[in-house]
Order: C-alpha cells, then sequence, then structure tokens
C-alpha cells in the first residue's frame, strides 16, 4: 500500500512539473503579449466634431471605447489590467474645447514639477501635427503628454503612463494612438463662431430695439399628458448709456411639486458678452446651491457657494473660445440660425450649471406648404441625448419649444394673466417682473 502511494506520487509530480512549466510559459507569453501584441480598438468617434481615434483594448487593457464629458473635457480612456487587479499604466485622451497656449513640455512642467524630461519629439498623422515630450517622475514611472492642434481652437491631449514594470509600452501605446488619430473639419465649430460674432456686434441690439429695449417671455411648462407643471419667465434689457450698451437679463423657472423646484439667475454684462458677471440660485428637493460665474480676459471663473450663501465652496477658471455664450442669451442666438446661411453649427453654451457644453444647432427643413425654415434644434453633445427644438412665427417669435430626452415637455408662450391663474402662489413674482431685472447682484 506505501509502494502504491509513493507511485501516485510520483506520477503526480511527473505530470505536474510540465503543466506547471507550461502554465508559466503562457503567462509569461501573455505578459510579453501585453506589451508587444496590443490591440487597438475600433475608431472611437465623438459625436459631430470630425474626429475619431483607437485606444487600447483586450489583450490586459480594459477601454469602454467611447467619449465621455466631465468637467468640460471628453475623454477617451484605457487602462492595463494584469491578473484581475487594475496597474498604475493607462492611456487617455482629452479633448479640449479651449485652452491657452503651451509646449506639452510647458504643461508637464506645471504638473510635475520635480519630474525630469526625457526626450520632446513631432509626429505627423492624418495630416495634423502632435508635438510630446516624456518625463520620469521617479519611481520608474514615465509619462508622454502630446498636443495636437484642431479647427476653431480645440485641442486633442493623449497621455499615457507607464511603470517601471513596463518599460517601452508606452512609446509603443503612442504611437498606436496617435497613428489611429483621423479628423475632418466639417465646419460647425467655425459656422458657430461667425454666428456668436454677429450677435455680439449686432444681434442682442436689434432684438432689443424692436421691443423698446427690453424683451420679456412667459412659457408654460405641459409634461407628455398636456398636465401643466411649471413655467419660465425670461427678461433681457439694454442699458445705453455715454460710454457703451449694458446687457441686463434673468430667468427664473418654477416647477411646482410636494418641494418646489426653482431657479432664478441674473446676469450682468457688456453687450459683446465677453465681460460679464452671472449669479445662479437653484432650490430642489436636493436642497439649495448657488452658482456665481465671472469672464473676463478670455477666462470663465466659475464659484460654487454652499447652501446658496456667499461661502467659496470650489472655485474653478476655464478658458473660453471664440463660439462660446450664456445659455441666459442663448435665445437671440437661435432665432439668428434661421437667418444664417449655414445649415447647421456648433455653439459652447455656458450652462446654468456652471460647465460649458457644445451643442449642435440645425436649421430644420420648412414645413409643409412653406419656403422658409420655421423651427432649430438643439443637441446637447454630451452623450445624454438631451435635445430642445424651437419654433417661430413669421415674425421671429417662439410659439413652441418642446424638450426631450426620455420623455418630452412643451413650453408654450403664455401671459402672466394665465400663469397667475395656474401658479397663483407664484402670483407676487410675476405681477412684479421688474424685481428679476433690477434685483442686485
Amino acid at each position: 500500500m506505501v509502494d502504491d502511494n509513493k507511485a501516485e506520487k510520483h506520477i503526480a509530480r511527473t505530470i505536474a512539473m510540465p503543466a506547471l512549466l507550461v502554465i508559466s510559459l503562457l503567462v509569461a507569453q501573455l505578459v510579453m503579449h501585453s506589451k508587444t501584441g496590443i490591440r487597438m480598438s475600433a475608431p472611437i468617434e465623438l459625436s459631430r466634431s470630425g474626429l475619431s481615434l483607437s485606444m487600447p483594448s483586450g489583450n490586459s487593457w480594459k477601454c469602454e471605447e467611447k467619449w465621455t464629458y466631465e468637467n468640460n473635457i471628453f475623454s477617451a480612456s484605457s487602462v492595463l489590467v494584469a491578473g484581475g487587479v487594475t496597474n498604475q499604466s493607462y492611456a487617455q485622451c482629452r479633448y479640449l474645447l479651449a485652452t491657452r497656449a503651451g509646449t506639452p513640455q510647458e504643461r508637464l512642467d506645471e504638473e510635475h514639477a520635480e519630474a525630469q524630461t526625457i526626450e520632446t519629439g513631432q509626429i505627423t498623422a492624418d495630416q495634423l501635427t502632435v508635438n510630446w515630450a516624456s518625463v520620469n517622475t521617479g519611481a520608474g514611472i514615465e509619462i508622454i503628454l502630446g498636443v495636437c492642434e484642431l479647427a476653431g481652437g480645440r485641442q486633442l491631449e493623449i497621455e499615457v503612463l507607464q511603470t517601471a514594470e513596463e518599460q517601452g509600452l508606452a512609446q509603443q501605446v503612442f504611437e498606436k494612438i496617435v497613428k489611429s488619430i483621423r479628423f475632418s473639419d466639417n465646419g460647425f465649430l467655425q459656422a458657430g463662431a461667425q454666428l456668436i460674432s454677429e450677435v455680439r456686434g449686432e444681434g442682442l441690439n436689434d432684438i432689443l430695439a424692436g421691443n423698446s429695449g427690453q424683451l420679456v417671455s412667459l412659457f408654460t411648462i405641459t409634461d407628455a399628458r398636456g398636465q401643466a407643471i411649471g413655467f419660465t419667465m425670461d427678461a433681457m434689457a439694454a442699458i445705453q448709456t455715454d460710454a457703451n450698451t449694458t446687457i441686463n437679463a434673468a430667468s427664473y423657472y418654477y416647477l411646482r411639486g410636494s418641494v418646489p423646484d426653482e431657479q432664478v439667475s441674473f446676469f450682468r454684462g457688456g453687450a459683446d458678452l465677453r465681460q460679464f458677471t452671472w449669479r445662479v440660485e437653484t432650490i430642489s428637493r436636493m436642497g439649495s446651491k448657488g452658482i456665481e460665474m465671472t469672464a473676463g480676459s478670455g477666462v470663465l471663473a466659475v464659484r460654487r457657494l454652499r447652501a446658496g450663501l456667499s461661502v467659496n465652496q470650489r472655485t474653478s477658471e476655464y478658458e473660453l473660445g471664440e463660439a462660446t455664450v450664456p445659455d441666459v442669451i442663448l435665445d437671440p442666438v437661435l432665432t439668428r440660425v434661421l437667418d444664417s446661411n449655414e445649415q447647421a453649427v456648433i455653439i459652447d453654451v455656458i450652462r446654468s450649471e456652471g460647465i460649458i457644453m457644445p451643442a449642435y444647432v440645425e436649421k430644420m427643413p420648412p414645413a409643409k406648404g412653406q419656403t422658409d425654415s420655421n423651427s432649430v434644434r438643439m443637441e446637447w453633445l454630451d452623450g445624454r441625448g438631451y435635445w430642445q427644438q424651437t419654433y417661430y412665427d413669421n415674425s421671429k417669435k417662439p410659439t413652441k419649444i418642446v424638450l426631450g430626452q426620455e420623455s418630452t415637455y412643451t413650453l408654450s408662450p403664455t401671459d402672466a394673466n394665465e400663469i397667475m391663474k395656474i401658479f397663483p402662489e407664484r402670483a407676487d413674482l410675476v405681477r412684479d417682473k421688474k424685481q428679476l431685472l433690477n434685483r442686485k447682484l
């Protein structure tokens, strides 16, 4: 019996040793394959931008193969995963709406002051030039950053990080991403910048001049069942002085509920919309919050206020492009699209949440029996599927606004009497609309 056990153990060892050797070779081959056999994803397209690229995907690389929008930046990323554990090594591409000038080396020096520059260079792909620099941040970690200028002031950043165990990986991944870049300028952004330039020059004055220097509009909000659930009120006025013209604007929306959802905003700025102060206060079931935005010298400073009070919670700064406009002044921009020779444009809208979001604005085909378009559709490009379509009469006044995503809401023009009748709890505010325009910031 003892001899039988020894024989069985000997046989087991005889089988196990080659098996372990095979497994070790397979693991080594897998690790080597992750370094040399980098597989790239299918082209990942950024909606309406004309840009696509591929990222490492598979063979130990994990990638969602899509662009995500956060903090005014679109990004696509991939991380290296070994043995089910996420490695430090990663690759990320960032599509910036606007940014200040700076070489890759200067940017890396800012972010990693103690890092040592290893090398700089330049790569050309698809008629685009990518300038790059690499630094060693210590502990064998190397970072490569590439910067590529795109049309309309947009910029693409490519960043790859490798650990000491993955020497040579960063350069391989970086070059593969660069070679995958495809860009075709569709002209939408330049057309949007031209449109905003025209509005800055004369658009607001034209509209306000036809309304005695002041424009007030009220809309009821109805849900998909046709039930009135809230209303909006917007006011805009041009204050003329000897020196210049100041635009005063305000907006208010109210959604009825057990805990009402309300937002009020106040805007003061120059007619060119390059310098302004804009304060937004929101009260909802999620609590109270405030945002204060200040624009000047091509930079937007966003200060988030705790519980609606003037307590600095967080301040951020963002570069502003030529196609940027605050959404409190959005109506004149959309109206001007109807008269534009362009079928579609892209503009960057500063939202009341304190973010800058690109929007694709398209002049819709004329309705049956008409020769000219009477509606404009706007699609937010953050990937969440929000859209807005505005219909106009012959005098370019909105007759209906439809908002949609998973469900739709309709905004219909109305007057103060109707609003006070449906929503008597907010009658005082509607009755004295001057409270909005005259409020101190």
